[in-house]
């Protein structure tokens, strides 16, 4: 008896482990030189090297270098992607505009790094897919859409954003007595997207401009919030904070939360259909800070500001992890338990030089005192946001309103 005792105090323990399925990442562009010079402004395009709106030379290694961080969580850590890259393992998705494109670029050059490379003069030779900026709800400020523009109008109109344009009516005046430009908000972005971006290099500015760069910012952050869906309406006749979060991130949640569903039942039945999703592991998009504004929002956040008072930072990156629950193992599935074993778990890059990123999931109340937010929750944030009819059939934005028929 104590023979056994002893043998079976010595028989190994088998732990499960929860395991990782997919990875979403969204990132900002890295570094770029402006857009565009104003009326009145100091310096020409000479001071910018690198060209108006095009990443710099610092710009590209800060994706280099997130990609280094997602090479040593995903490679190293995990072991979940190969350390060589595979087209059917990962799919890259940029808007189509060169600081957007290049970010990835140099994204895919630092994953795949071998740790000798010298990244300023080598990007991976790995696919980008885009599509033109009209039809891309990733680059809302292109997106062409009469239904985008009416929504965006209402907005426009509402008593926040009057009040808002009140208590900044100062600053809008200033720029557009100095510039000869309209009385709108575009205008001053134009100027003061410049001058921020100036102010930070060390060049020249002309006194109005510098001296209210930290109104602008207030101004700005204020703006977004309101337009970007974040803000409830008063005096609305119907939802138009919902409304806007359709426009904003509706199409992006979808699309990410569909491939989520279409990996996971992939996993479980094998069917002409699951070809391409079989074996990818990450999907990225390229973009803005208007593209990261949009999803988080669109996920259920309150705020986009994790960290610091201010606009997603460039190389900033939101990541969303598919997860299964290890107890799916020894588990009788039905239809209706069928996605209680999945959950995702949704990080925050503050910028490239953070190697560790934040959580962030659990400031979603939904999802507040679990492993992630539970794929139930997402579905339904989803089908809320989901521009109809289907996009894929559709033009993206012939949304389904009922107001103003």
């Amino acid at each position: 008896m104590y023979f056994i005792l002893v043998l079976i105090n010595f028989v190994p323990v088998i732990f499960c482990e929860d395991r990782l399925l997919h990875v979403h990442a969204l990132w900002r562009h890295g570094e770029r030189n402006p857009r565009d010079l104003f009326k009145g402004d100091l310096n020409n395009a000479s001071a910018f090297p690198d060209g108006i709106g095009q990443l710099t030379k610092y710009g590209i290694h800060q994706l280099y270098t997130l990609g280094e961080h997602f090479q040593a969580r995903y490679i190293y850590e995990y072991k979940f992607l190969s350390s060589n890259y595979s087209n059917t393992e990962v799919y890259s998705r940029s808007t189509a505009l060169d600081r957007a494109f290049v970010s990835a670029m140099a994204f895919f050059s630092g994953l795949y790094s071998d740790g000798t490379s010298q990244e300023e003069h080598i990007l991976s030779p790995i696919s980008i897919h885009t599509i033109p900026l009209e039809d891309d709800f990733l680059y809302i400020i292109g997106f062409q859409c009469q239904r985008k523009e009416e929504i965006r109008n209402i907005a426009e109109n509402s008593y926040e954003m009057q009040t808002l344009y009140n208590r900044f009516n100062d600053l809008l005046v200033e720029v557009a007595n100095n510039t000869e430009s309209s009385l709108e908000f575009d205008s001053a972005l134009n100027v003061y997207d410049t001058a921020v971006l100036e102010e930070m290099y060390g060049l020249p500015l002309p006194d109005w401009v510098s001296a209210r760069i930290p109104e602008w910012n207030e101004f700005r952050i204020k703006y977004v919030l309101i337009m970007y869906g974040y803000v409830s309406f008063t005096n609305s006749p119907f939802n138009l904070q919902l409304e806007l979060l359709k426009i904003t991130g509706g199409s992006l949640v979808a699309e990410i939360v569909d491939r989520m569903i279409h990996k996971i039942k992939c996993e479980r039945f094998q069917t002409p259909e699951c070809l391409n999703i079989k074996y990818q592991k990450l999907y990225t998009y390229s973009g803005h800070d208007i593209t990261l504004i949009g999803l988080i929002s669109g996920l259920g956040f309150k705020t986009f500001m994790f960290e610091t008072e201010e606009m997603p930072s460039v190389s900033s990156s939101v990541v969303l992890e598919l997860w299964e629950n290890e107890k799916i193992r020894n588990s009788i599935i039905s239809q209706k338990t069928f996605y209680n074993y999945y959950y995702v778990k949704i990080y925050y890059y503050q910028n490239s030089s953070v190697e560790n990123p934040k959580y962030i999931g659990d400031l979603i109340p939904e999802c507040q005192g679990q492993k992630g937010c539970p794929i139930s929750y997402l579905i339904k944030r989803a089908e809320l946001l989901r521009p109809k009819p289907d996009l894929k059939i559709f033009h993206p934005c012939l949304f389904q309103f009922f107001f103003i028929m």
